[in-house]
């Protein structure tokens, strides 16, 4: 059997008007992570990452004490939230948030989540389309795609990293257990940040052996860190 690690990214920042970088406690988390998998003597053949600044610093993080190189596949980049939220406030549908707080970033979290909660089930019953961007049924395909051709080409008995974002992980797993298209959506609203999801495979099956576990942040101390955003 050959094991493939999901680690969602650290935490992201946030209401900053540059989203897509790791927040010093995204920083922290990810090291705490590497530290956790250096303690336990854990290795590995490989590192991938999406394309998305997230996903390759988490990756580097990790990578740099395991001398490898990360390895970037566009397959496990994020969809693109912020064009769903844009299209959502152009339909004047947005419910929980204001278009104007939207357009200045001056986002509340928990008012946010509801509202990417909200948008996203929009996306994935076919009312959002993204624009030129991705519908709900390419985005899933194409990590269902991406990921059965990275075990495809890595091949038998390998131990492998994938950084990547919460919608990938809850579409790998909706892929890897059958589930609806809804119940993909709902498992990457739970995804940690720096959390581990675990699947195990071979030529004839694949099988979720763990999800969204945070084992190095569980310790006192470092449980002010578990964070979903």
């Amino acid at each position: 059997m050959s094991t493939l690690l999901l680690v969602r990214h650290g935490q992201a920042s946030f209401g900053t008007s540059d989203y897509d970088r790791l927040s010093a406690t995204g920083e922290r988390q990810v090291a705490l992570l590497r530290d956790h998998w250096l303690a336990t003597g854990e290795s590995f053949d490989a590192i991938y990452a999406g394309t998305l600044r997230r996903q390759r610093h988490t990756a580097q993080i990790i990578a740099a004490t395991q001398n490898l190189t990360v390895t970037e596949r566009a397959e496990f980049d994020e969809y693109d939230a912020d064009s769903l939220l844009r299209q959502r406030a152009a339909l004047g549908a947005l419910e929980h948030l204001s278009a104007a707080s939207l357009a200045a970033g001056h986002l509340e979290p928990r008012a946010f989540q509801r509202e990417l909660e909200a948008t996203g089930l929009d996306w994935v019953s076919g009312r959002l389309d993204a624009g030129a961007k991705e519908t709900w049924p390419t985005f899933r395909g194409r990590v269902g795609r991406g990921l059965r051709a990275l075990m495809a080409s890595e091949g038998r008995s390998r131990r492998l990293v994938v950084c990547t974002s919460a919608g990938v992980i809850g579409a790998a797993v909706a892929e890897v257990m059958s589930l609806s298209d809804h119940e993909a959506l709902k498992i990457s609203w739970a995804v940690h940040n720096s959390s581990i999801t675990r699947l195990q495979y071979d030529a004839a099956r694949v099988s979720l052996t763990a999800f969204n576990a945070v084992p190095h942040l569980e310790r006192p101390g470092h449980r002010e860190l578990i964070t979903f955003r």
